[in-house]
């Protein structure tokens, strides 16, 4: 049996890491149980070994107006690239899954977003700018004060990062709505901390 070299284990170690901390963000409010360990382990392995070929895995928390969102990121790269002297432009596909609380409330919550990454070199690593406008499903039509019609919900996304070695790291608002299609559609806009792995 042929053993990786340490700085390839380490990629798999980190990315493990980044798994289990998604699953405690999810389930915060829970007690650690056996099975939560499992699906954690059986996320994680799947993370490690790019089970999926996806470009980057990552996760995402979120804050609301007293609610709060933890979604696990996996993101395909798309055939499209443009380069605009030193701007660099790349696009991929994200799924997002997760779900969001209020209170003793809980709503999971899909999220397919076609993104384009606008990066820029700065210092060691490069800065990005992310833009993209996707689609979202909701498993209830309310959360907490807030209605919201319909399952299926526009969504658009903003995000500023960093991105060193394999690593990016940055804030991000996303807003989901209906687009008035039917009402009431108070919508959702969530701001947070994006945590991204390159592969």
């Amino acid at each position: 049996m042929v053993w990786a070299k340490q700085s390839q284990i380490t990629r798999p170690v980190a990315v493990l890491a980044v798994a289990m901390a998604t699953l405690s963000a999810g389930a915060a409010a829970e007690e650690i149980k056996l099975y939560n360990l499992a699906v954690g382990a059986s996320v994680g392995s799947a993370l490690v070994v790019n089970l999926v070929n996806a470009r980057q895995a990552g996760l995402d928390i979120g804050w609301d107006d007293g609610k709060e969102r933890a979604r696990l990121l996996l993101n395909w790269a798309l055939p499209v690239e443009r380069t605009y002297g030193p701007l660099q432009v790349n696009t991929g596909l994200e799924l997002a899954l997760g779900s969001s609380t209020y209170r003793d409330e809980e709503q999971p919550m899909a999220n397919l977003t076609p993104l384009f990454d606008w990066s820029l070199p700065a210092g060691p690593g490069h800065a990005v700018l992310e833009t993209g406008l996707g689609a979202a499903y909701l498993s209830s039509t309310s959360l907490g004060p807030d209605q919201y019609s319909t399952y299926w919900h526009f969504s658009q996304i903003l995000g500023l990062g960093y991105v060193y070695q394999n690593w990016q790291l940055g804030w991000r608002y996303q807003h989901i709505s209906n687009g008035s299609i039917e009402k009431p559609n108070n919508g959702q806009n969530f701001h947070g901390l994006v945590l991204k792995y390159h592969y």
